[in-house]
């Protein structure tokens, strides 16, 4: 027997540092190399290894286990993590690879982020209590990294010279004032505490310059005038002064130009295009200019006015166009007769030349008509024209149907089309081909307005009506049969019948006609017994039968009832 080997790997036990384990047999010194560096972790030593066994070296020391870039311990370095130059507090040990990436051997400027390659030192800030985006005071300082804002109530930017008011936080130059806020300026050079822009009352353009920047309602120099009558006009030369509008030297008015000096009512000139010269009210066309107020005085106006055809007869004024009217209708024809008159159409003439019966006062216009009743009958036919009318159309004119349309104008008897049959057998009932007729809305003789005539040639049949019993042998009860059709009158023929009378258990036998349900009465006293049978009879009624069916003993005429049964019915009617 060969030395023991448990695990088969060809190694003898004594030999093998796990015999359990093909893959490991040889003993070691080492350690984990997890990150592949070359340097293991001194807390993780490896003792049992194979041919094969991977991640592990015999040199320890590895300061990252899990970072194969990085595995020796330096001292003496400066933290530079995000490689702006600028160095944290050091020195330090720091665990690095082959470079020194993340540290450096020398200190560089003070890094207050050294996460943020972007940002190094430290930033001023001022607070900001009106929060207009401007600070004042002492700066405090702070690291602006990863876009980190100043504080909360702190800013970048200083120089705010309201710290206490939003709307101002730097000066800015002015060359003009506007100190009552009226739009006119004067010129003054300066600097303000301001906002984005100037603010009211400052500005670097010139306006309008103002004669007193004191009092908004004083801005330019403005003409005055004597006005010696007092309505708002004045006359002679004019004096410049520096006022407002509504503010005035007694007497003094700021329009010049009173056509009246020494009339209040009237102070300028106005132009007329009509006026009124016979005073009727009604003006004509003339131009010139009168002295007025503020408006033209009475019998001027400023449009074109032709109301009078007369300017010089205030009894004339109206200009009428007009058509003569001989037969006093109010309506009048020929040719315009021009006539100056009143505010009334002359008389005699009418203000239109339509009348087609001048010589006719009952008629004077043209009416349209789209239907006619020659006849009188109030039933209209489609015909369109016109004639000469008075205020309405006259008998047998019409602008729209009437009682309806007329199919013969020229009879008051005929006037609706009816549809009819011929009724050649004289039965009410027509057949055939349908015709119209023309008549008072009734079908004439010997028409019909139904064509349901079965036979046109039979007076005594003209509809058909459907079987569905008969009566054959006549006893007057009837028995179902399938449905038949029949030519005929009124009513059906014999033996044929609409609807059921009765029910006929025989219809070919006279004494037998209904259904009867009977029982067996062997002993004739009256009373049989079950079984039921059913049986086709007639009124009479059958020997050895009975329609009662509860003999107890049918063999002995004696007995028909059961005493144990009566008995037993009894005590149950007592209980």
């Amino acid at each position: 027997m060969g030395p023991r080997d448990l695990d088969g790997d060809g190694h003898p036990a004594v030999m093998d540092c796990d015999d359990t384990n093909p893959t490991l047999w040889r003993s070691v010194t080492g350690y984990a190399d997890t990150d592949g560096d070359g340097f293991g972790d001194a807390a993780w030593p490896v003792i049992c290894v194979g041919d094969t066994t991977t991640g592990w070296t015999r040199e320890a020391g590895d300061c990252a286990p899990g970072d194969a870039t990085r595995w020796r311990s330096v001292p003496g370095l400066y933290p530079d993590a995000d490689g702006d130059g600028a160095t944290g507090k050091g020195p330090v040990t720091g665990c690095v690879g082959e470079s020194l990436l993340g540290y450096r051997e020398q200190a560089g400027p003070p890094d207050c982020d050294d996460g943020d390659a972007t940002v190094s030192a430290l930033a001023q800030a001022w607070a900001d209590a009106d929060q207009d985006g401007v600070g004042a005071g002492d700066a405090i300082t702070w690291c602006p990294s990863q876009g980190r804002s100043p504080p909360k109530g702190y800013v970048r930017t200083s120089g705010d010279c309201a710290p206490r008011d939003t709307r101002f936080w730097q000066q800015l130059p002015f060359t003009h004032r506007d100190e009552d806020g009226d739009g006119f300026t004067v010129a003054q050079e300066g600097t303000v505490c301001a906002g984005e822009h100037l603010p009211a009352g400052y500005g670097t353009v010139s306006g309008p310059a103002d004669c007193d920047d004191h009092q908004a309602r004083r801005t330019v120099r403005v003409e005055r005038w004597w006005d010696a009558d007092g309505d708002g006009y004045g006359d002679g030369s004019s004096m410049l002064r520096c006022v407002g509008p509504e503010e005035s030297v007694p007497g003094e008015t700021f329009r010049g130009g009173d056509c009246a000096p020494g009339d209040s009512n009237r102070w300028q000139p106005r132009a007329y295009a009509s006026r009124d010269a016979d005073g009727d009210g009604y003006l004509s066309p003339a131009t010139g200019e009168v002295c007025s107020g503020f408006w033209l005085p009475q019998g001027y106006s400023q449009s074109v006015r032709n109301d009078d055809c007369d300017d010089g007869n205030p009894a004339l004024f109206r200009a009428w166009s007009v058509h003569a009217d001989v037969d006093g209708d109010g309506v009048g024809s020929g040719a315009a007769t021009s006539i100056c008159g009143t505010a009334a159409v002359p008389r005699g003439y009418s203000a239109q030349a339509t009348d087609c019966a001048p010589q006719d006062a009952a008629v004077w216009r043209m009416l349209g008509f789209t239907h006619r009743d020659a006849d009188g009958d109030t039933y209209t036919v489609a015909q369109t024209g016109e004639l000469c009318a008075g205020s309405s159309l006259p008998a047998g004119y019409a602008s729209q149907p009437l009682s309806g349309e007329d199919c013969d104008d020229t009879s008051a008897a005929a006037y609706r089309n009816v549809t009819a049959y011929a009724d050649t057998d004289g039965d009410g009932v027509g057949a055939g081909a349908s015709t119209l007729l023309c008549t008072n809305g009734q079908v004439p003789s010997p028409w019909s307005a139904s064509d349901t005539d079965c036979d046109a040639q039979d007076a005594a049949r003209w509809q058909d009506l459907e079987a569905t019993h008969a009566d054959h042998d006549g006893d007057g009860f009837t028995a179902p049969i399938p449905a038949q059709r029949f030519c005929t009158g009124k009513a059906l023929p014999p033996p044929y019948f609409a609807k059921a009378v009765g029910n006929d258990c025989d219809d070919a036998d006279a004494d037998r006609y209904r259904w009867l349900a009977l029982y067996r009465d062997q002993d004739a006293d009256g009373v049989g017994a079950t079984p039921r049978q059913m049986m086709c009879l007639g009124a009479a009624a059958v020997a050895g039968w009975s329609k009662y069916g509860d003999d107890a003993d049918d063999n002995d005429a004696a007995v028909q009832t059961d005493e144990a049964m009566d008995e037993e019915l009894s005590l149950i009617l007592d209980l």
